[in-house]
C-alpha cells in the first residue's frame, strides 16, 4: 500500500519503477531514475491498457491523488474521454492566433463575396488585431480565454478604439463557437462594457470653409486627384470611401445620378448635384476610375486624408478632419429645413437614428420653443402678462 513515507524513502534505480496503491486500483507512485516521482493511473479504454500521469508527487499528496484517480476512473466507466486523450486534446486545442488566421483567411473572403463586408473593413480588422487581439492573446487557446483575459487586453486603448476592439473580438469568438472551438454560449467578450464615447460635433462655419477652398485650391496642382474627391465629398455629403471609388461606369451625367453597388448600407444611387458633375467633368479619364493617379486602381484612403491634413493646416485649421465635411453638409441640411426621411436617405443610412441627432443638434423647434418660453416668463415677471402670446398646440392635443 503506497503511504507518504514509503513514497519519501522510495530510492530511484536504473529503470523506472511503480509502487502501486492497494486502496485504488491503478494509482501508483512511478520512480524515475532521475528521482523524480509521480502519481500515474493504469486503465484500459477501448480494449487498450494505458498509463496516464496525475500530478507530481511533490505537487499533491497521496490523498489528492485518491480523490483524482477515484474520480478519473468513474468518468472513464462513464463513457468520457479519458485522461490522455483529453491532455492529447487540449495540447492540440486551436489558439487565438489560430482563430483569427481562419477569420481573415476563410470568414473575412466569404463576406466580401457576398457583399457584406468591405476591404477596408477587413483592413480595419487587421489593424486591430496586430495592435491588441495577437499581442495579448494570441498564444492562449481559445477555450481557456477568460472575460478579465480580454477586459485586460483592451485596457490601455482610447475609448473608439477599445470599443471596436471589443465588438470585433466578440464577432470572433461568436465564430470559434460555431466552428466548434469553445463551448456554446460562453463568448467572454458578452457583457462587457463599452467604454464611453464623446461624439464628435465639429462642423466647419462658412469663413472656415471658404479659408479651407481657398488651402485646397493652393495644392490642387499638386494633388488633382484628391484635391477634386475632397471637393465632391464636401459639395454632396458622401463619405470620402464612397467618392474616391467611384468609377465612370457609375456615372450619369445625363440623368445626373450616381450608382454605388457597394456601401456600407448596400447597393443605392445619389442623386449628384451640378456642383459634383462639374467637377468630374473636368476629370480626365485616365482609366476606369473617376479619382485616380494613373494605375489602374483609385486614389487611396490614406492618400485622401494625408492632402486633406495639409489643407487645413494651410487653412489654419488644425482640429478639422476629413468627416467634418460630411457633418457640415447634413448640418447645413438640417438647418434647412430637411426633414427626417430625407436627411436619412442623404446620409446613406438604413434607419433615421443619426437624421435625428443631426437635427436634433441643430434644434430649430426647440430653439424657438425656449425663446418664446422665455420672452413669456420674462414678460409675466415684469407684470406684462397680456403681451404674451399663446404657443402653438401640438398635434393631438
Amino acid at each position: 500500500m503506497l503511504t507518504e513515507r514509503r513514497i519519501r524513502d522510495a530510492k530511484p534505480g536504473p529503470k523506472p519503477t511503480v509502487i502501486w496503491d492497494s486502496n485504488v486500483a491503478g494509482l501508483g507512485c512511478k520512480v524515475f531514475p532521475s528521482g523524480h516521482k509521480a502519481f500515474v493511473l493504469s486503465y484500459r479504454t477501448g480494449g487498450r491498457k494505458r498509463l496516464a500521469t496525475l500530478a507530481r508527487c511533490s505537487e499533491m499528496s497521496l490523498r489528492a491523488a485518491r480523490e483524482r484517480a477515484g474520480s478519473e476512473l468513474v468518468r472513464i466507466r462513464d463513457g468520457e474521454t479519458d485522461p490522455l486523450e483529453r491532455r492529447r486534446e487540449a495540447r492540440e486545442a486551436p489558439t487565438v492566433a489560430e482563430g483569427v488566421q481562419r477569420f481573415f483567411e476563410e470568414h473575412c473572403p466569404r463576406r466580401i463575396a457576398d457583399r457584406r463586408l468591405s476591404a477596408r473593413t477587413v483592413t480595419d480588422y487587421r489593424k486591430q488585431a496586430n495592435l491588441t487581439i495577437l499581442p495579448a492573446l494570441g498564444k492562449r487557446k481559445i477555450a481557456d480565454v477568460t472575460r478579465a483575459d480580454i477586459e485586460k487586453a483592451i485596457a490601455p486603448r482610447a475609448p473608439v478604439q477599445r470599443n471596436r476592439t471589443l465588438a470585433l473580438i466578440s464577432r470572433m469568438f461568436n465564430l470559434f463557437e460555431d466552428w466548434e472551438w469553445r463551448v456554446q454560449n460562453t463568448n467572454p467578450a458578452k457583457r462587457i462594457e463599452k467604454a464611453r464615447e464623446e461624439p464628435r460635433d465639429r462642423v466647419l462655419e462658412p469663413s472656415e470653409l471658404a479659408t479651407l477652398a481657398r488651402a485646397l485650391t493652393g495644392i490642387e496642382d499638386k494633388y488633382p486627384a484628391p484635391i477634386a474627391a475632397i471637393r465632391v465629398a464636401a459639395v454632396t455629403g458622401l463619405r470620402i470611401g464612397e467618392v474616391r471609388t467611384i468609377r465612370w461606369e457609375h456615372v450619369s451625367f445625363e440623368t445626373g445620378r450616381l450608382t454605388m453597388p457597394q456601401t456600407k448600407t448596400g447597393r443605392r444611387t445619389h442623386d449628384l448635384p451640378a456642383a459634383a458633375l462639374e467637377i468630374l467633368a473636368a476629370l480626365p479619364r485616365l482609366n476606369a476610375w473617376a479619382f485616380t493617379i494613373g494605375r489602374d486602381a483609385p486614389i487611396t484612403y490614406r492618400y485622401c486624408h494625408t492632402v486633406f491634413a495639409e489643407a487645413a493646416r494651410a487653412a489654419g485649421l488644425d482640429d478639422v478632419r476629413l468627416h467634418d465635411l460630411r457633418r457640415t453638409v447634413m448640418t447645413n441640411a438640417a438647418a434647412a429645413g430637411v426633414g427626417t426621411h430625407v436627411l436619412r436617405d442623404l446620409l446613406g443610412h438604413k434607419t433615421a437614428a443619426m437624421a435625428d441627432r443631426y437635427i436634433r443638434a441643430v434644434g430649430n423647434p426647440v430653439r424657438d420653443a425656449r425663446e418664446q418660453v422665455g420672452a413669456a416668463m420674462a414678460a409675466i415677471m415684469d407684470g406684462k402678462a397680456g403681451d404674451v402670446v399663446e404657443m402653438e398646440r401640438s398635434r393631438g392635443r
